[in-house]
């Protein structure tokens, strides 16, 4: 390859709702305007990059396609002032990865309002194993323990535990001094990995779910992470402690949410949505800053598989099929 090129992962529609993948040779020439140009060395594999790689037309519209919403580097070049040759970057959200070829090539090109220098006790292998996941879950706990909610209050719920996010949520919450509870769709087989992330214990998705249309529960928890949706979300919401929270991040089980007002009149409960891809680029420095911080988390290999480009395609359906657990850090060298 020339300077002037570089592989990427890219997605073609062959024809109408029908999809190839492939690694290709693309020219930097190729890549949108935009003020800082990265080269990638590691991204990482969301459920929203598998959508994007399958063609889910409220992913991505374009194609042919790079998906990746997660990138991190170092700057190539750079327009703006705020950034020079050679900085160590991270760049999640906004578009990236959507419809702006993302993190699955070698570089990108990027407004610099998208980007975030790396605090210097991160790297960017740290920073992808992390990735959006890691980073919505910190917002996730982030919201919670704002809210006032301490580790004495009771145990603290997290769903799809054994996900991205998910199992960032119970080695946060868990280093934090909480009680965990971690539900999941893999008691048994996941039931050392979590553990070993710091749950007290797992609960299946059948036990976190309630069908007797009841509008309330029982009290329970002081706390929930959602990353499903659906009706493990409807349930959490019955099950909260009075003058509690419970942040929201995900849909893998359904976004539909089916519930009445009497959680939040009768105990005083509140609900969060957690946005990690459109807040505003001081927030994000803010999130990266307390994540290398007080809240990074020791011992980050346990929660990664490393693959390349060419190794990714597998991944994707895996991650479609809801079986990853951990993440898949993506490695672009």
């Amino acid at each position: 390859m020339s300077d002037n090129t570089f592989r990427a992962f890219v997605v073609e529609q062959t024809e109408p709702k029908q999809f190839s993948r492939s690694v290709q040779t693309k020219s930097i020439d190729e890549l949108p305007e935009g003020d800082v140009l990265v080269r990638v060395e590691y991204s990482s594999l969301n459920y929203k990059d598998g959508l994007s790689a399958n063609g889910a037309p409220g992913v991505t519209r374009n194609f042919p396609h790079t998906p990746g919403i997660d990138a991190a580097g170092t700057v190539a070049s750079s327009s703006d002032p705020a950034f020079a040759e050679g900085d160590a970057v991270v760049v999640i959200g906004y578009d990236l990865g959507m419809n702006t070829p993302g993190g699955y090539g070698q570089y990108i090109r990027v407004p610099a309002n998208w980007v975030v220098k790396l605090p210097d006790t991160l790297s960017a292998r740290e920073a992808m194993i992390y990735g959006t996941a890691g980073f919505t879950a910190v917002m996730c706990v982030d919201r919670l323990v704002s809210h006032g909610i301490k580790p004495e209050d009771g145990e603290i719920l997290v769903t799809g535990a054994t996900g991205g996010v998910g199992s960032f949520a119970v080695a946060l919450l868990a280093k934090l001094g909480y009680t965990v509870v971690a539900a999941t769709g893999k008691v048994d087989s996941a039931k050392e990995f979590l553990t070993g992330l710091g749950a007290t214990s797992l609960i299946s998705r059948e036990d976190a779910t309630d069908d007797s249309k009841r509008p309330m529960l029982r009290e329970r928890w002081a706390g929930v992470v959602d990353t499903v949706g659906g009706d493990m979300l409807s349930t959490a919401l019955k099950e909260l402690k009075r003058e509690t929270a419970i942040a929201i991040c995900g849909l893998v089980a359904s976004a539909k949410l089916s519930t009445t007002v009497l959680p939040f009149i009768i105990r005083g409960i509140t609900l969060y949505g957690i946005d990690s891809v459109e807040i505003n680029i001081e927030e994000k420095r803010r999130i990266w800053a307390q994540l290398a911080g007080d809240w990074k988390l020791d011992g980050l290999e346990c929660f990664v598989k490393e693959v390349t480009i060419d190794e990714l395609d597998p991944e994707i359906n895996r991650i479609m099929n809801g079986e990853q657990v951990g993440r898949i850090l993506v490695n672009l060298n």
